[in-house]
């Protein structure tokens, strides 16, 4: 007989079974809510899982000593140019200024189907469309104009005011819009009477003084708070709070 014979001794199926568990890696099963493209997972030896724990908190600890030098490197906290550059609330307050209740207006008027007079300003041609919809709103300056405000990149705003009786769209001369890039100005502090939902310009429904915060035609040289008065279907300036801020000397650390 060979070795495997009839008389040759076999283990019970529940043996082989036993062994081959024994001889098979532990494997654990993700309960169902666990992370789904992995079914099963090897369990680690205890020891091992402390030791990635520990090495991992180290590490943690670690970066965070040098997170905000991290931080500052890659541009989250403003540079020693940028706090120089930024204009305040507290640089554009001025006592001298005018004021609203010094230049009253007739009370808002109530102005059926508004048409824009797209002859009376190269603005109104251009800006037909974002000037027809400000003008179906109603009037928000001086009786019965509307202030529109549209943007025109990054912290740059244009601006008009329309005579809602006439259409005729009135634009301001020696420059075509306002840039805020470095205005950190809180307008409701500095005018508090103005209408809330116009950053970088002040007016009111009953007043004809207007308000234009930040560089004019983003030129740094007229910066600051300009006051216009809405004279004779015109804009006048009639006073100016100008910010000078020295920071060349920190532009090549920026």
């Amino acid at each position: 007989m060979g070795i495997l014979g009839t008389q040759a001794r076999r283990r019970p199926r529940s043996a082989l079974t036993s062994d081959y568990q024994e001889l098979t890696p532990k494997v654990q099963t993700e309960p169902k809510d666990s992370f789904p493209t992995e079914d099963r997972t090897v369990s680690l030896n205890r020891s091992t899982m402390d030791k990635h724990r520990i090495f991992a908190i180290a590490l943690a600890i670690a970066t965070s000593w040098h997170l905000p030098e991290v931080r500052a490197q890659q541009g989250d906290f403003p540079s020693a140019f940028d706090k120089c550059r930024t204009v305040t609330t507290e640089d554009i307050i001025d006592k001298r200024a005018p004021t609203f209740d010094a230049f009253r207006a007739t009370s808002p008027e109530t102005v059926e189907n508004p048409r824009l007079d797209l002859k009376s300003s190269p603005t109104a041609r251009k800006y037909r469309t974002v000037l027809r919809r400000e003008i179906a709103k109603g009037p928000n300056f001086a009786g019965h104009y509307r202030v529109a405000v549209w943007g025109c990149g990054s912290s740059c705003s244009m601006f008009a005011v329309v005579n809602l009786n006439t259409g005729r769209v009135i634009t301001p001369e020696g420059f075509s819009h306002t840039s805020g890039v470095y205005f950190g100005v809180e307008n409701q502090k500095v005018f508090p009477k103005s209408q809330r939902d116009y950053w970088l310009f002040g007016f009111t429904k009953d007043s004809s003084l207007l308000v234009i915060l930040g560089d004019l035609d983003e030129d740094e040289s007229r910066e600051g708070a300009f006051y216009f008065i809405l004279d004779h279907e015109s804009l006048r300036l009639i006073h100016s709070t100008q910010v000078r801020k020295n920071c060349e000397n920190l532009r090549a650390k920026h």
